[in-house]
């Protein structure tokens, strides 16, 4: 459990459940709070790293939508999410709106009947 490795901790935990191996009742319990914990988080780094690049603007909102929902489901489940991760997915979401906001911007810009006027607008 010192590892913090989801992997190493599933791994050891499913062998004690497969080989139903009698532990101390607190240490199994914060084994599965540590398992629970770690697999959130991994899950929500895995999808921050399955959003770095969007192609396509448009889905942008619904990528946002989904890490907010994914943090937001992994503390009703009374996850402890720590706090660098918390502002990791803040920062993500914030870079995904500006970055949708910049390419509608750019997809409804007609650069070629714009005006000096216009484009001093912008």
């Amino acid at each position: 459990m010192e590892s913090n490795d989801f992997d190493t901790l599933d791994r050891v935990r499913e062998k004690i459940i497969s080989a139903d191996i009698d532990i101390d009742v607190k240490l199994k319990h914060d084994a599965d709070v540590l398992h629970l914990k770690l697999e959130k988080e991994l899950d929500i780094k895995n999808f921050i790293n399955s959003v770095l690049h969007v192609d396509n603007y448009k889905t942008i909102r619904k990528s946002v939508t989904v890490l907010n929902k994914k943090l937001e489901d992994a503390k009703s489940l009374g996850v402890e999410v720590d706090p660098s991760l918390e502002k990791e997915v803040n920062e993500h979401s914030a870079r995904l709106i500006s970055e949708r906001n910049l390419r509608f911007e750019m997809e409804n810009m007609y650069v070629s009947g714009s005006t000096k006027e216009t484009v001093d607008k912008l």
